[in-house]
């Protein structure tokens, strides 16, 4: 089902419960999409115009961050919107770097800092941001599901990138990957999985870890050719370059059963999941708009709670 319409092309689609939000390249701005009203509103304004690039967007709940830029600030700036109050605000004062945002519950983590980057973490609740990493390697792609805080990080001996998980009740970052690099991961809402894509020479495939079980799975062939993943629930969703065009396929964790959702000759990529909802960018029409699909049976993972560990605390300003 198509969701957006009007003019210009709608990217970078995020989902949590019904809510979808995209980033407008017409408008310059974040949309928001109820399902069950089927009503689209924009949430961003002029002082909070959205980066139109991948990772810059996601939901959880009631929240929706995104990275963006005001006319009055000398760089980009963390953006937080809470869908219940319709209240905007600021993560971040515009004076770092700040990328890849992720939220979860009561949190927000991204990346900051210097040309290599670390990851930070907001408590919406109290304010306060704190450091999850302060060290010399580079780290891309944070999100967080849960009680888990993922991100890409290249704290390796070969120096390629690995995903790094760590939970926040037990502050022990582990490295997972294979050889090659590991990257683009995502993290299901409850936190029990997370999923990723590893490049090899000219191979990509997917990949899935059980935070719970601490194993980890490569779940689609050396014939697969994936470009972007992610996972809630029981299901893993992915775009695929296979057939010579990106197409979108489900993966069923419990059973391993893979399923095509789109077989066309249009694109359909960036892909999300929640609550058994599928929502990809697609442009069947031409210009890229927002499609969803349902999953027969697509579980609702159980609300989480969530208690922040002690990290470091950032001064005020910083940021």
């Amino acid at each position: 089902m198509q969701v957006s319409s009007g003019p210009g092309d709608k990217l970078f689609p995020a989902i949590s419960g019904n809510y979808i939000v995209w980033v407008d390249d017409s408008s310059a701005s974040v949309q928001l999409y109820d399902s069950t009203s089927g009503n689209t509103s924009t949430i961003s304004d002029a002082a909070s115009i959205p980066l139109e690039l991948p990772y810059e967007l996601a939901t959880d709940g009631n929240s929706v961050v995104w990275t963006g830029e005001s006319p009055q600030a000398e760089g980009d700036i963390l953006f937080i919107y809470d869908i219940a109050s319709g209240n905007l605000q600021q993560v971040t004062d515009g004076s770092g770097a700040p990328g890849f945002p992720g939220v979860s519950q009561n949190y927000v983590v991204w990346i900051d800092g210097d040309e290599l980057g670390d990851v930070y973490i907001y408590d919406i609740t109290s304010g306060n941001i704190s450091t999850v990493t302060a060290d010399p390697y580079l780290q891309l792609w944070a999100d967080i599901g849960g009680n888990t805080i993922i991100w890409g990080d290249n704290e390796t001996e070969e120096g390629d990138l690995d995903i790094a998980v760590l939970t926040l009740e037990q502050p022990r970052t582990r490295l997972l990957g294979d050889s090659g690099d590991d990257g683009f991961p995502d993290v299901s809402s409850d936190g029990n999985y997370v999923a990723w894509i590893n490049a090899r020479g000219n191979q990509t495939a997917v990949y899935l870890y059980d935070v719970l079980a601490e194993n980890m799975t490569q779940i689609t062939s050396e014939s697969a050719n994936p470009d972007a993943v992610a996972v809630d629930g029981n299901h893993v969703v992915y775009s695929d370059w296979r057939n010579g065009n990106l197409d979108i396929y489900l993966y069923d964790i419990s059973t391993g059963v893979e399923t095509p959702v789109t077989q066309d000759p249009y694109q359909q990529t960036y892909p999300d999941i929640s609550e058994g909802t599928i929502v990809w960018m697609g442009n069947n029409t031409g210009p890229w708009e927002i499609y969803t699909a349902e999953v027969p049976g697509g579980p609702s993972p159980a609300p989480v709670q969530t208690s922040l560990v002690q990290l470091n605390p950032v001064p005020a300003g910083a940021i």
